[in-house]
């Protein structure tokens, strides 16, 4: 693929369209570094990324700017056209779109499922970059550290499964936060490295305002101006608790698949000790955000981003990933808001 770093004002003709004048740009994501293209400014990525419900901070650590060049990881080459019905390709290291991008972000109800929202496409692809360029595989878990056992409670789960109660709880319990919401990691040369994930995470209101309000307290947190306190969602930067560390080697596990329910009493941990079963709940959480299709915009269908080859590279990793789960350390937890580390750290 050619590459050439343009200044802005050249012109250059793409395959299937123009841009003109050009504008560039350059980001690191965890390891995966993707230039952007594009014909109009307001079409880049903002940096620094804002704390808001549809920022990339919700998926990953952080999100660096870097030199553009040619070199890159993967490029996304962007052409606004009003008045052009929307077209997007997708290749391995090419993604390219043109359109009225702006007018579709600016009318989009959900600006998660848009170009570079936290659930868009340059997430997605860049989860397959770091897979296929650096071997880092992600789980959409979120994970906190026990400084006292030295080790590593990692929760794997989709929406309302109740990661931020296990968040939530977890830090008033003195927990250290290593991810809210995208955990990665990579196994080479017989070692487990995991990478801390999103520090920022969507939050109810209402969790803040009544069932957590010793972390609303150590935030310095202000109610927002809202009635719907159990429907609102607010982006908090929880950073002020992360760990000391942003990865870590060969730490102890224990893997948590929970399901919380806000008043329940009653606690149940049960160990899963079926590695098969594991293996597969592992592989299907790992393989979501890539392997399913999304309607970005309300309007352009975009298929999965999977190929049989990253789907057995992705297996093959959470198999090793494994190896360094002991016997015992999985559990499916059901359990309540307030009482949902109760059974967990007693083992």
């Amino acid at each position: 693929m050619r590459v050439l770093a343009l200044r802005k004002g050249d012109r250059e003709e793409i395959g299937w369209y123009i841009l003109s004048p050009m504008f560039t740009q350059a980001v690191r994501i965890l390891k995966a570094r993707i230039g952007i293209r594009a014909n109009e400014e307001d079409l880049l990525l903002p940096l620094p990324p804002e704390v808001a419900l549809s920022s990339l901070l919700t998926d990953f650590h952080r999100v660096e700017e870097i030199e553009y060049g040619p070199g890159l990881d993967a490029y996304f080459l962007l052409s606004n056209e009003p008045g052009c019905p929307p077209q997007l390709e997708v290749g391995p290291e090419e993604v390219r779109a043109r359109g009225d991008i702006l007018r579709l972000t600016q009318e989009a109800h959900d600006l998660r499922y848009t170009l570079f929202g936290n659930e868009g496409l340059l997430f997605r692809h860049t989860l397959l970059l770091l897979e296929s360029h650096y071997r880092i595989f992600s789980y959409h878990a979120c994970a906190l550290y026990d400084e006292e056992g030295s080790r590593m409670y990692i929760a794997p789960g989709g929406a309302g499964s109740g990661k931020t109660c296990l968040i939530l709880k977890g830090l008033e319990l003195g927990l250290k936060l290593f991810s809210a919401e995208m955990t990665h990691f990579r196994v080479e040369g017989g070692r487990l490295t995991l990478y801390k994930g999103a520090l920022v995470d969507n939050i109810r209101v209402g969790n803040l305002l009544y069932t957590y309000p010793e972390v609303a307290k150590a935030l310095d947190w202000q109610r927002p101006q809202t009635e719907d306190v159990w429907w609102k969602k607010i982006a908090v930067d929880l950073s002020q608790f992360q760990t000391p560390f942003d990865e870590i080697t060969d730490c102890p596990l224990t893997l948590l698949f929970p399901h919380i329910e806000e008043e329940r009493r009653e606690v149940v941990a049960q160990a899963l000790r079926g590695r098969r079963e594991v293996r597969k709940m592992l592989f299907d959480n790992c393989t979501q955000k890539i392997g399913e299709p999304v309607l970005y915009y309300e309007t352009i269908p975009v298929p999965s981003l999977d190929t049989p080859v990253s789907l057995r590279r992705r297996l093959e990793a959470v198999e090793q990933f494994l190896h360094w789960v002991a016997e015992g350390e999985v559990l499916r937890l059901v359990a309540g808001a307030h009482n949902c580390w109760d059974a967990v750290r007693r083992r």
